[in-house]
């Protein structure tokens, strides 16, 4: 059972819930779309199997999270965000932008280019979700998608469900320049070091749409 703060104060009872060590963070991975068991602990492992089940337990008894099944042959279990879970959006948006004001961090912190495009889309500008494009990201080892519906911006895990009509592929340290503005796609894409499949205009659009330099005082991914 989660300890309590034990006080009416709603921000206390906000944290009776969310201020456990690890459970934003598997909202994090959550917006990535849904992702089973062992996909949570491929990325959280320093968690261990026996709290992340009573972190995701925790948070279906409130609706931050809940279980699910992926499409396909197998249908597997797995976990997406509830209705609670989807209205923390704006709270992750909000630290990302915060957390973006921090020295870098030292050497030897685990990375994912997923984490950044996380950030990336919760600090769009509104407008973002009107760029409709099926983007596939392929980042180092990495491979992401994303695309608006004009109310909001999908981004998941994996290869996109159909052909794209973008398709970006750079190492990491590229993909961090071009979102935070340090490289040009134009200067990217000569070098080499950026291979734009789709209008290169689209690829401008997306690192004006969705970077790493909207935090107030961004110094890192």
């Amino acid at each position: 059972m989660s300890r309590s703060y034990e006080q009416v104060c709603r921000i206390a009872r906000a944290l009776d819930v969310l201020g456990e060590r690890w459970t934003l963070l598997i909202v994090r991975e959550l917006t990535l779309g849904p992702r089973r068991y062992s996909d949570l602990l491929d990325v959280l492992p320093a968690m261990g199997t026996s709290l992340l089940a009573t972190r995701l337990k925790h948070l279906g008894e409130y609706d931050v999270v809940r279980r699910t099944t992926l499409p396909g042959p197998g249908r597997a279990a797995a976990y997406e965000l509830g209705a609670r879970g989807e209205a923390l959006l704006p709270l992750l948006a909000s630290l990302a932008d915060w957390g973006g004001g921090l020295q870098a961090p030292p050497p030897g912190y685990a990375d994912r280019a997923a984490w950044s495009l996380v950030a990336m889309r919760l600090t769009a500008p509104g407008e973002a979700a009107g760029f409709d494009t099926l983007t596939e990201l392929v980042v180092g080892e990495e491979t992401l998608w994303l695309q608006g519906d004009g109310e909001r911006v999908r981004t998941e895990v994996g290869p996109a469900p159909v052909k794209p009509g973008l398709r970006l592929t750079c190492g990491k340290a590229t993909f961090y320049a071009l979102a935070k503005g340090e490289v040009a796609v134009d200067d990217a894409m000569a070098s080499g070091e950026l291979v734009v499949e789709g209008a290169p205009d689209t690829a401008r659009r997306f690192f004006e749409l969705f970077s790493l330099s909207g935090g107030r005082h961004a110094t890192s991914p």
